[in-house]
């Protein structure tokens, strides 16, 4: 769940990507897991749904090895676009918290480094 108040925009990275409205001190908290609106899916639960459901978690959620997981963000928080110098860092893959990496200003693009986001980007290196 964003824990900032966020805007989507059109990205100089990539398609829509998620814009704070108001700056954000670093170390700040800019995102956590809130099961009452990030949505947790199984392997048999995304293969049951139709293809075109199916490649949209695969793009918008991040996938937990240790839990066998899809966590998909109820919120902006989706919408977060890769960098290799990402503005915010993240402690844990899909139900850990991101915080701000450095001072960011009101109109600033949220980045995340989707290698320690999400345990599929870093196995197989894709999504980027």
């Amino acid at each position: 769940m964003m824990m900032v108040e966020t805007v989507l925009k059109t990205s100089t990275i990539h398609g829509l990507g998620v814009f704070l409205t108001a700056p954000v001190p670093r170390g700040g908290l800019i995102w956590r897991f809130d099961s009452r609106i990030d949505r947790v899916y199984t392997l048999a639960e995304v293969a049951s749904l139709p293809e075109h459901v199916q490649a949209y978690l695969r793009t918008y959620s991040t996938w937990h090895e240790a839990s066998r997981l899809f966590v998909l963000c109820g919120d902006n928080g989706r919408f977060f676009n890769h960098s290799p110098t990402p503005s915010t860092v993240s402690n844990a893959i899909s139900f850990g918290e991101d915080h701000a990496a450095r001072d960011l200003a009101a109109g600033e693009e949220l980045t995340s480094d989707y290698a320690t986001i999400c345990d599929e980007v870093r196995r197989n290196g894709n999504g980027f």
